[in-house]
């Protein structure tokens, strides 16, 4: 089975920010490409992402208007099922956890978002933790009726899996890749610029960034930074916020740490197609999480020779192998520690730097695009709608 003349519908009108967002820019040609013949039409609601994914013939961007939470289901429940029968889909492709019923043809739908599954206390408020509890009836409703369900790791795979009640059959596993040379190649003249210890990534809780900043904190109390404070490299944290606690718990870290405050930057959110030249302009990246569903700015960061250090966790290990350095993301000093040790051991970094260019060898777009294709087409083989 394949998707030769098929229809694909891509709802990503969910996507905003973070693994969705990378998701799209970097799939959607690959599937252009590689199904030629098949037509895919994608609902999409961020002018940026819009604006990023490549035109392809046989893509059509349908850019829907901005609406709050509340709005966007209401387009799912109400509007989502009508476009795909009207457009005679014959697979309707969920990015994020949400499909409606009514398609009258298949549904694919991909969990990755961890915070509607996890049983982690991270400190929500009474709003928070019912809108949380809403999101994940729907999104365990929506894998219930859909014919495959994707997740983007093995780990995730198995917890979210679990918690949503998805039998290990109906479970496709689908990474995220990398193309080094491509991702290099977007850096520009910007590559140069120093910017010391790197993290990436959007802006949860879960990110764990207050305890890299009191981290850094501490490391620059050891000796060889307070002898030469100059020498240590300056912080910076990339992200678009979607946590206005978290970030403001993260600008109050920053200005506890008084001098010290003016080497520690909040850079805020940067456009996608900039993001390579801070890593390209970086010494070390570092990845303090303690829950995540895959981590693509690993990936990045190897794509960029950058040395890894990275929270202990199972799904990090599942992408980063022994290419990265790991440490106790609940342990401060163990994370300023991990630092240290890249910073101040040059055979440590090139040996991280190595085995990190081997292992994106296994992280391919082309590669994902295939199993997706595979899946969607296996979901396809039912009747169209209409």
């Amino acid at each position: 089975m394949t998707l030769e003349d098929k229809r694909v519908l891509i709802d990503a009108s969910m996507a905003r920010a973070g693994g969705g967002f990378t998701f799209m820019v970097n799939m959607i040609p690959a599937l252009a490409t590689r199904a030629a013949g098949a037509r895919f039409r994608v609902l999409l609601r961020s002018t940026k992402l819009a604006e990023a994914i490549p035109a392809h013939a046989n893509v059509e961007i349908d850019l829907l208007p901005e609406r709050g939470l509340l709005g966007r289901f209401a387009f799912l429940y109400g509007r989502a099922a009508g476009i795909a029968r009207e457009w005679a889909a014959d697979v309707y492709f969920s990015v994020a956890e949400y499909a409606p019923s009514g398609t009258a043809c298949p549904t694919v739908v991909c969990l990755r978002n961890p915070n509607v599954f996890t049983s982690l206390e991270q400190g929500w408020g009474l709003y928070q933790t019912l809108r949380l509890g809403l999101l994940r009836q729907l999104a365990t409703r929506s894998a219930h009726r859909a014919a495959r369900v994707v997740f983007v790791s093995r780990d995730s795979a198995g917890w979210i899996g679990e918690a949503a009640g998805v039998a290990p059959g109906r479970r496709a596993v689908l990474h995220h890749g990398i193309d080094p040379e491509a991702w290099r190649a977007r850096a520009g003249p910007a590559a140069g610029v120093d910017h010391g210890i790197l993290s990436v990534s959007t802006i949860y809780r879960y990110k764990n960034f207050v305890r890299l900043i009191e981290a850094y904190r501490l490391l620059a109390s050891r000796p060889e930074w307070l002898e030469e404070p100059d020498a240590l490299p300056d912080l910076t944290i990339v992200g678009d916020d979607q946590d206005p606690l978290h970030s403001a718990q993260m600008r109050a870290a920053r200005a506890a740490a008084g001098d010290l405050a003016a080497k520690i930057h909040l850079v805020g959110t940067v456009p996608y197609l900039d993001v390579p030249a801070w890593y390209l302009g970086s010494k070390i990246f570092v990845f303090p999480s303690y829950l995540e569903t895959f981590g693509h700015p690993m990936l990045e960061a190897m794509a960029s020779g950058l040395p890894v250090a990275a929270s202990d966790l199972p799904v990090f290990r599942e992408i980063g192998g022994d290419a990265v350095h790991y440490f106790d993301a609940q342990d401060v000093t163990k994370l300023a520690d991990s630092m240290h040790e890249l910073l101040s051991d040059e055979g440590l970094r090139q040996k991280l730097v190595e085995r990190g260019r081997r292992r994106i060898a296994d992280f391919t777009w082309d590669a994902s695009a295939e199993k997706l294709l595979a899946v969607l087409a296996e979901a396809a083989g039912g009747e169209a709608c209409g």
